[in-house]
């Protein structure tokens, strides 16, 4: 069963997106941590698409969906920001200590360690991303 949220490219939708996950959860019956990592990683995913990938002001519509199949979860964030392919982003140092590090990176970190595959496309209106979680 597939679901599907639009959300505008505000900071405050962020606690939109987070009802809306615990509610899939819910209806799903999902284990509480299947459903906290869900949540993590889209709220890490929009919170960049909205702080980092719009030049302009403008409203902008950012297409969320989740489909529960018996093998996963699969995760879809369709945007119209500039290009941004999280595979292609460095992982941070975690070996130097955290006051020695520069700022950011460690959601795009976050989000490749709980997700079990990530694709990127770049399609002529946007970025997309599909993730999957494994139920193990």
């Amino acid at each position: 069963m597939k679901t599907k949220l639009i959300l505008k490219n505000d900071i405050v939708e962020i606690e939109r997106l987070a009802g809306w996950v615990r509610s899939f959860g819910r209806e799903h019956d999902l284990p509480e941590k299947l459903v906290w990592e869900i949540r993590l990683v889209l709220e890490e995913v929009v919170t960049n698409i909205i702080s980092h990938g719009y030049a302009d002001r403008a409203a902008h519509a950012i297409e969320i969906s989740m489909v529960n199949s018996e093998r996963d979860i699969t995760l879809s964030v369709r945007d119209d920001a500039q290009p941004f392919n999280l595979l292609n982003h460095s992982q941070p140092d975690l070996e130097t200590p955290l006051e020695d590090r520069g700022v950011g990176g460690m959601g795009v970190h976050i989000v490749r360690e709980i997700m079990d595959e990530i694709d990127y496309q770049r399609k002529a209106d946007g970025n997309l991303v599909v993730m999957r979680r494994y139920k193990h």
